[in-house]
Parts: C-alpha cells; sequence; structure tokens
C-alpha cells in the first residue's frame, strides 16, 4: 500500500476537537475527535479509529486516552472515536459504513496519510475492529486490537484481503460458540490468510502468575506482520504482569502500529 494524502491536505481545517455530528442512515450520529495542537495541514498524519465497549460511550474512549494509545503520541497521529447507535457500544454491521461516512468526512478535511489508517478497539470495539480487518482491508492498514470476536457478524464469509493484524486475547475471554466468532480463531485465520507459518502454541495461554506472552508470526507477506499476544486473567484491555504497575498491551499495540 503505497503513501496517498487526502483531499484536505494544505487547507485549514474546520472540524472541531471534541465531539462532531454526522448524518448516517437518516439519524445524528457522534464521534469525538483528537487533532494534535501542533496540526500542519501540509503533514500528513497517521489516523487511528477508537471503539468502544459494550456500556461505553465515544467520550468514554477519548477519556481513556484512545485506549491509551494517545498518550504515546500527541503531534503525528489523529484518533477518533465513533459512538455506536445508542451511545454504549453495541456496534452492528451497518457502522462499517458509518466508518465510511466518517472516514470520507475527515478525509476532506483534514490532511490524512491514506497508507496509514487503523482501528483499535476493546471487546465489542474489538469486534468493530475486526469487523474492519474483514470487509475493509484496502482502506485500513491495520487493526490492534484488545479482547475482540466477530460480535457484528461481519466476518462469517471466506476472509480474501490480508491486513496487518495485532490481537491481545484473555484467558477469561470466550473462546466461542458460535464458531468461528471466537477471537481465538479469527487470528488464526488471519495469521494464514497474511501467509504466515502457522504458530499452534500462540492460543497456549500462560499460567497463573506468569507474564504474558506474544506470538510474532513468521513468513508473512509483505506489509502484512500478524502479532498474537496472550495473557492469564480476566477479559480486559490493560492487564498488567505480575509485580508490574503498568499495562503492556497499549505499548505493544502502538509498537506494532508505528512501525509502518
Amino acid at each position: 500500500m503505497g503513501s496517498a494524502t487526502s483531499s484536505g491536505c494544505g487547507d485549514a481545517y474546520t472540524l472541531k476537537n471534541g465531539s462532531n455530528d454526522i448524518m448516517f442512515g437518516g439519524a445524528t450520529r457522534k464521534y469525538i475527535l483528537r487533532v494534535p495542537e501542533s496540526y500542519d495541514p501540509k503533514k500528513p498524519y497517521r489516523l487511528v479509529f477508537a471503539f468502544a465497549e459494550s456500556g461505553a460511550s465515544a467520550m468514554s474512549v477519548a477519556s481513556r486516552s484512545y485506549f491509551t494509545l494517545a498518550t504515546l503520541d500527541s503531534t503525528s497521529t489523529i484518533f477518533v472515536a465513533p459512538d455506536a447507535a445508542n451511545g454504549a457500544g453495541s456496534w452492528s454491521k451497518s457502522d462499517v459504513e458509518l466508518t465510511d461516512a466518517i472516514l470520507k468526512e475527515l478525509e476532506a478535511d483534514l490532511c490524512i496519510d491514506k497508507s496509514r489508517i487503523f482501528a483499535t478497539g476493546f471487546s465489542f470495539g474489538g469486534a468493530m475492529s475486526l469487523a474492519l480487518a474483514c470487509t475493509r482491508a484496502d482502506v485500513f492498514r491495520g487493526v490492534a486490537f484488545f479482547s475482540g470476536a466477530d460480535l457484528t457478524g461481519s466476518c462469517t464469509g471466506p476472509l480474501t484481503k490480508p491486513i496487518a493484524y495485532y490481537a491481545s486475547q484473555a484467558s477469561g475471554d470466550s473462546s466461542g460458540p458460535p464458531m468461528p466468532t471466537s477471537g481465538r480463531v479469527k487470528q488464526a485465520e488471519f495469521a494464514a490468510l497474511n501467509g504466515c507459518t502457522a504458530e499452534p502454541n500462540a492460543t497456549t495461554f500462560p499460567a497463573a502468575g506468569q507474564p504474558h506472552t506474544c506470538t510474532e508470526y513468521k513468513g508473512c507477506s509483505a506489509g502484512h506482520p500478524t502479532k498474537y499476544c496472550v495473557f492469564d486473567g480476566p477479559h480486559g484491555w490493560e492487564p498488567k504482569d505480575p509485580g508490574q504497575s503498568m499495562s503492556w498491551n497499549a505499548s505493544e499495540a502502538w509498537k506494532f502500529i508505528t512501525q509502518f
């Protein structure tokens, strides 16, 4: 995927930081935007979509610094958190088209590097990231999400387009049924699609009291790295290794995103 700049490059942007409205499907939807204070309209920026978990709003995602990733880069990345239709993180297949609409608006107003668009999310928000990996791999450079599965039903058909793929999974996450909604199943399917060598031990979870482990798949096709991190513990997006005060997950995801 080559570098390409959006049509908004070179112009002063009119969208506001914070809450913005967009008409979609005959209704007003919202998204929370964060453009760096040092924004330069001549410079193309990385864009990260962040999706809330069930029961949480876009504002909640923003208040958690877009799942901590925004604390790792305040100068070269634009963050956006769409709101689910009910404002409570319950996503559906139609929200793929909502994402399209928001992206179209952002690209027309802001200077975005169209070769560096990513999605992240936790739980149901991870499901939205997975939906985009399944349906919009020609638009999104990669996904890096936490404890997600195919909860939107967007990934039931055969996968056809490779995409850079990072996911973390808790031992306490549901592994199905029904299959193949499990995040554990989907990561293996994407690894195969990405041309990676199979790693049967990728879903071997650490024993209680042991630190997380990450599998970096080998032999993947150019531009489609695949990484899967597992940990012992409950469903969550910021797990900590024993004896550690900070979670490893956001930094692993950010390292994955920023290799591009």
